[in-house]
C-alpha cells in the first residue's frame, strides 16, 4: 500500500509538536536551542500497516514495562536485571479482523523500543519540578545550584531531547527530595535509578550519543545521584569513570561550549579526586589539563590549585614505577617540591580573601537583600574552595613524604606542614557545621586527605569523630556500617602505602 506523506519537520520539532521552519541543514527552533537537527526538509511517509501494528506494538511494549517496572522494584535482584526481549504469540490470523494488515507469522518478537524522550505534560511536570529543586534561593543545607554548580540550570531547556538525561533527572528529583526529609532513598527512587541506568547505558552503546553534552550530563546527574543513594557495594560507583571515558572518545577532550565549561567546573573534582585511586581512569597528561584548564578560573588561586592536582595521578603512577623498580627519585621529588610550594602559596592567598573586598564594587550597586546574599553565598564559597585547596595540598604533602621516606635526606619537613594542615581542617569543619549536609559535603574529603597526612595517634583520634559526623548524612541507611568501615577505608586511601600497594588499584 502506497505510504502516507506526514511532512518535513524534523525529529526534534515533531516530538515536541512545535511548529518547525523545515530550513537546511538546521531548523531555526534546534539552532537556537543547540541541539542535532534530524530529517529537517525531508518528506516522510508512513505506511498504514506501520502504522497500526506500531501502535498496537507501543501498547503491548508499555504494558510489558509496567510490570517489569514493578516487579523490580519489588526485588533489587530484578532491578539490577537488563531489559529482557518479550515474546508474544499473535491469534490465529482467522480470528482477527483485516488480518492482511499484521504480521503473518504465528511468533512475534517485540524488542524494546530505542529510548526515547519524554514530550508534552510528563516533560512540563519533570521541568517544573527541578527548576523547584535546584532553585537558588533553596537553604545552603539542601541547595543543589550552589554545590554542584551552574550547569544545572541550564539543564530544563535539554529535556526532552536525550531520555538518559530524562530519567537521570528525574530520579535526581525523587532523591534530593527524599534526602531533604531525611528519608532513606524509597523504592520509587531505587527503581526510578535502576531504569536511569540502564537507558544510560543504550545511550553510551550509541557512539553518537555517547559523546553528546546531554549524556554527558546525564553521568554527572547519576554521580551526584549516588551521594543521595548511599554507599556502594563497589569500591568506586563507575560514574566519574565513565565520564573521562565519554571525554576520551572525542577528538576534542575539553569543552566544546560554554554549557560544558560550566559542567567540567563540577565534573573535574570527581574524576580528579577518583582518578588518584583508580587507575581504569588512565588519562594522559594532556587530557588531564585540557579536563581542568577552564576559563572561568584558569587565573584564580581556585584554578591553579586544581590544576596541580590534574598532575597527581601521573606523578604517583610514575612514584609507584620508580620505588619498585629502586630508580633514584630525586627529580621527581623536585618536581613535587615545586607544585607542593604552588599549592601553599595559593593556599595563604584563598585563607586570607575577603568577600567585602573582592565584590565591593558590586555592593555598591546592590539592594541590602543582595548585599547579604552575596555576604553568605561568598563566605560559602570561600570556605569552600579553600578546604578544598587544603585537600589538595595534603595530597601533595603524603606524596612528598612518600618520595622523602626513600630518600637519605629529605628535603621538606612534611610532618610539621601535615599537623598544621590538619588542624587547618579541624577548624573549616567546626566553622562549616551550619551547612550540612550538601553545603558541607567537601569538609569529608578534607578529613580524609588530613587523615592519610598526618601519623599523630592524637590528631587522627580528633580527625575521626569529624569524619564520622560529616558522613554519616550521606549514608542513612548504612550509618552504623560506616563507623565501622571508616578506619579501614582511610587507611586505604593512605597516599604513601598505596605506592607500594598495587592489590588496592587492581
Amino acid at each position: 500500500m502506497p505510504g502516507v506523506p506526514t511532512g518535513r519537520a524534523c525529529e526534534a520539532c515533531r516530538k515536541q509538536k512545535k511548529k518547525c521552519d523545515e530550513k537546511q541543514p538546521s531548523c531555526a527552533r534546534c539552532l537556537r536551542l543547540k541541539i542535532p537537527c534530524v530529517g529537517s526538509g525531508q518528506l516522510r511517509f508512513k505506511f498504514q500497516e506501520e502504522k497500526q501494528y506500531s501502535t498496537r506494538a507501543r501498547k503491548h511494549h508499555a504494558l510489558s514495562s509496567s510490570t517489569s517496572s514493578d516487579s523490580t522494584s519489588e526485588t533489587s535482584s530484578a532491578s539490577q536485571s537488563p531489559p529482557q526481549t518479550v515474546f508474544r504469540v499473535s491469534p490465529p490470523q482467522k480470528n482477527r479482523p483485516n488480518s492482511a494488515r499484521y504480521a503473518t507469522t504465528a511468533l512475534q518478537v517485540l524488542a524494546p523500543e530505542s529510548p526515547q524522550p519524554l514530550i508534552g505534560s510528563d516533560l512540563n511536570s519533570l521541568a517544573g519540578n527541578f527548576i523547584a529543586t535546584i532553585k537558588r534561593t533553596t537553604d545552603l543545607r539542601y541547595n543543589l545550584w550552589w554545590s554542584f554548580g551552574l550547569w544545572l540550570e541550564d539543564l530544563p531547556r535539554r529535556l526532552g531531547t536525550n531520555e538518559a538525561l530524562d530519567r537521570a533527572v528525574d530520579t535526581l528529583t525523587m532523591a534530593h527530595s527524599n534526602f531533604s526529609c531525611n528519608q532513606p532513598p524509597s523504592v520509587e527512587t531505587l527503581s526510578k535509578h535502576s531504569r536511569a541506568l540502564r537507558t544510560l547505558s543504550v545511550y553510551l552503546d550509541d557512539s553518537v550519543h555517547a559523546q553528546s553534552s546531554s549524556t554527558l550530563s546525564a553521568v554527572m546527574v547519576l554521580l551526584i545521584c549516588q551521594l543521595f543513594l548511599g554507599p556502594s557495594k563497589r569500591k568506586f560507583s563507575g560514574h566519574a569513570e565513565g565520564a573521562a571515558a565519554i571525554l576520551k572518545a572525542r577528538k576534542d577532550f575539553g569543552p566544546r561550549d560554554e554549557f560544558e565549561s560550566k559542567l567540567f567546573l563540577s565534573l573535574r573534582g570527581s574524576v580528579l579526586f577518583e582518578g588518584i585511586f583508580n587507575d581504569r581512569i588512565n588519562l594522559t597528561h594532556e587530557e588531564w589539563d585540557n579536563l581542568v584548564r577552564n576559563d572561568y578560573d584558569s587565573s584564580t588561586p581556585d584554578g591553579q590549585i586544581l590544576i596541580n592536582l590534574s598532575k597527581a595521578p601521573s606523578i604517583m603512577r610514575r612514584g609507584r614505577e620508580a620505588l619498585r623498580t629502586g630508580t633514584d627519585t630525586t627529580s621527581l621529588r623536585d618536581e613535587v617540591w615545586s607544585i607542593y610550594q604552588d599549592c601553599k602559596t595559593n593556599l595563604s592567598i584563598m585563607k586570607h580573601r575577603s568577600v567585602e573586598n573582592d565584590f565591593s564594587e558590586i555592593f555598591k550597586k546592590t539592594s541590602p537583600a543582595g548585599q547579604k546574599f552575596i555576604l553568605e553565598y561568598g563566605f560559602a564559597h570561600y570556605q569552600r574552595t579553600y578546604g578544598i585547596g587544603l585537600a589538595v595540598t595534603l595530597v601533595f604533602n603524603c606524596i612528598l613524604t612518600a618520595l622523602d621516606s626513600q630518600a637519605k635526606d629529605g628535603i621538606s619537613n612534611t610532618q610539621f606542614d601535615a599537623t598544621y594542615l590538619a588542624e587547618e581542617v579541624l577548624d573549616l569543619a567546626r566553622r562549616s557545621v551550619i551547612w550540612k549536609p550538601i553545603g558541607a559535603a567537601y569538609i569529608v574529603v578534607c578529613v580524609t586527605a588530613a587523615w592519610a597526612a598526618t601519623s599523630d595517634p592524637g590528631l587522627r583520634g580528633r580527625l575521626f569523630p569529624v569524619a564520622v559526623e560529616f558522613n554519616r548524612d550521606f549514608n542513612l541507611r548504612d550509618g552504623v556500617y560506616f563507623e565501622r568501615e571508616m578506619l579501614h577505608t582511610t587507611e586505604h586511601l593512605h597516599l604513601r602505602t598505596s605506592f607500594l600497594d598495587s592489590a588496592f588499584l587492581e
